[in-house]
């Protein structure tokens, strides 16, 4: 058993003290003490009943704030984890509506759903459209990451276009320095390659020197179809060029990922799944230590004891002195 704070027992010195001190004794006067020693002696040992119990549970709860707790029995076990950086395309024409509500807002919420379930992987969030940054870094505080997807929308990066390259080479200081035993990308996006000063395969072919595998996700139908707002009316126009797909597939196959198609979002929730059926990497794990706290349990007790204690010396014994 530990004591996370045992220096709190130094308390129970002053409790002892309070208890036992001798205090003056009060007297009344009887003219006859027939009638009282019918009942039995004046001072009988179960008087003193509650004041011990009083004092019992005074001790536990000392006891409590110590903080008392004993390590769980726990053998290594096996774990799984990876880093994973998520790269989203947030440029204008991720707002087209042939997804529900459109392509974004149905990537945001299956990335969202992908991350929350692998609570034992980092991740890191970076999104792009005619540049890239990083918004959450490796991280394993998912709750974090959701709050910040949630924000996100097209205006989120200033620049409009499409820089592959250049969220790919972000992606890729994110994991440079990490010791996973698996480094993924997951790149999803709309379009082709129309802004930045990297090329995507340059990129990509240093993600592989870093041991880094690309999953590229195409997302949308054959139309971008963007809404536009006209004198306070909401219009859609159709857009011309779309994804490249033969420029994902070579991202992904250059560094042993896969490439996606993803026309509704049925179709990205099921790639996200495959996905992460697929990037699974077993480890031991023995560094964590589990703990049974005790100071909750200790405490309800002393307050049960504290109640009894209460009634039995001020209400049920009452003792004449």
């Amino acid at each position: 058993m530990q004591l996370t704070y045992w220096y709190v027992l130094l308390i129970l010195p002053f409790i002892f003290y309070l208890f036992f001190r001798k205090g003056k004794k009060s007297a009344l006067k009887f003219s006859n003490v027939n009638l009282l020693k019918i009942k039995g002696r004046l001072k009988s040992i179960k008087y003193k009943i509650g004041r011990y119990l009083i004092m019992t549970a005074a001790i536990l709860l000392v006891f409590a704030l110590a903080r008392p707790r004993i390590e769980k029995p726990m053998s290594p076990f096996m774990e799984k984890g990876i880093d994973i950086a998520m790269l989203l395309d947030v440029s204008g024409s991720m707002q087209s509506v042939d997804f529900t509500p459109n392509r974004l807002e149905a990537a945001k919420k299956t990335i969202d759903n992908f991350i929350r379930n692998r609570h034992q992987d980092r991740a890191a969030l970076i999104v792009f459209a005619g540049n890239a940054y990083t918004r959450v870094p490796l991280t394993l505080d998912h709750e974090m990451i959701s709050k910040s997807i949630e924000q996100i929308d097209v205006f989120s990066v200033k620049e409009d276009g499409t820089a592959i390259g250049m969220a790919i080479s972000v992606g890729m200081n994110r994991l440079k320095k990490s010791e996973a035993v698996s480094k993924v990308m997951i790149l999803v996006t709309d379009g082709d390659n129309n802004a930045g000063s990297i090329d995507p395969i340059t990129a990509c072919r240093l993600a592989k020197d870093l041991g880094i595998k690309i999953y590229t996700i195409g997302v949308g139908t054959d139309e971008t179809i963007r809404p536009y707002n006209f004198f306070g009316e909401t219009r859609y126009e159709i857009v011309e060029g779309g994804i490249n797909e033969e420029l994902l597939k070579q991202i992904a196959a250059e560094t042993g990922g896969e490439y996606y198609r993803a026309k509704d979002q049925e179709n990205l929730s099921n790639i996200f799944n495959e996905i992460n059926d697929l990037e699974t990497t077993d480890f031991e794990q023995d560094k964590f230590k589990q703990y049974i706290e005790l100071a909750y349990p200790i405490m309800k007790l002393a307050l049960i004891i504290l109640l009894i204690g209460l009634f039995l010396d001020k209400y049920y014994y009452i003792q004449i002195p």
